[in-house]
């Protein structure tokens, strides 16, 4: 990959990207993006960020994603890794440019914020991370609770007994709150963990989960290279 491709592959999505990664999402009846964009705040601010086998099934309903051959899909994929090395290079490098992609609401006469997707995605993404999360549950609890607060059932409660004006506060925590912890975990991330996830490029066929293996063993994909 020469630089400019480097380059590009960790820029944020420009607004045209973003709303074809969207109708892809749609098409695909994946997550949205703003879920999805929580998750990946969750996990690039991991200790360790898992690999794209570990998120994928988060995204696409099925597994399906597992066995779609078509370039769109391919397309899409890419958008999803420079959309994640995009949120890890703005974080890493610009934390007071990170602004999440939260939905609105059309009031008429305002628009109403909502971030319970992006709360929801990034709560998968800590699920997803739990052990590595939980030494420093106490150090982060400050942050993570905003983000908690707009998530699941557990959080639906507390803002029932809450003022409009403290869910204002919360809300407005939520990029603050995924700077901190982002640059908490960042700290104490291992040097080699530091990568950024590179798209694939494929110059043939994907192998389906119960075709022969490439590699020759005789085994079917998934009970051989498809299963690491």
């Amino acid at each position: 990959m020469n630089v400019t491709g480097y380059q590009k592959l960790l820029a944020p999505l420009q607004d045209d990207e973003v709303t074809q990664l969207e109708t892809l999402l749609k098409h695909k009846r994946a997550l949205d993006l703003s879920t999805i964009d929580g998750l990946f705040t969750a996990l690039v601010s991991s200790p360790q960020m898992p690999g794209p086998e570990q998120w994928l099934p988060l995204i696409f309903v099925n597994n399906q994603w597992q066995d779609d051959k078509s370039e769109e899909f391919d397309a899409m994929y890419q958008l999803l890794v420079r959309h994640l090395n995009g949120i890890e290079s703005i974080l890493s490098q610009a934390p007071d440019k990170f602004h999440p992609l939260f939905l609105e609401r059309d009031l008429h006469d305002s628009v109403d914020v909502v971030v319970e997707n992006w709360c929801s995605g990034y709560m998968q993404g800590v699920s997803l991370c739990a052990e590595q999360w939980k030494p420093a549950q106490e150090d982060i609890q400050q942050w993570i609770y905003p983000i908690m607060v707009f998530s699941g059932p557990t959080g639906v409660a507390i803002r029932k007994k809450s003022s409009r004006e403290q869910i204002l506060q919360w809300k407005q925590k939520l990029p603050e709150a995924a700077q901190r912890i982002y640059s908490f975990w960042f700290g104490q991330r291992p040097e080699e963990s530091r990568y950024v996830a590179t798209p694939f490029v494929r110059n043939e066929p994907k192998v389906g989960r119960n075709d022969p293996c490439r590699c020759g063993s005789g085994k079917k994909f998934k009970h051989c290279c498809g299963a690491h």
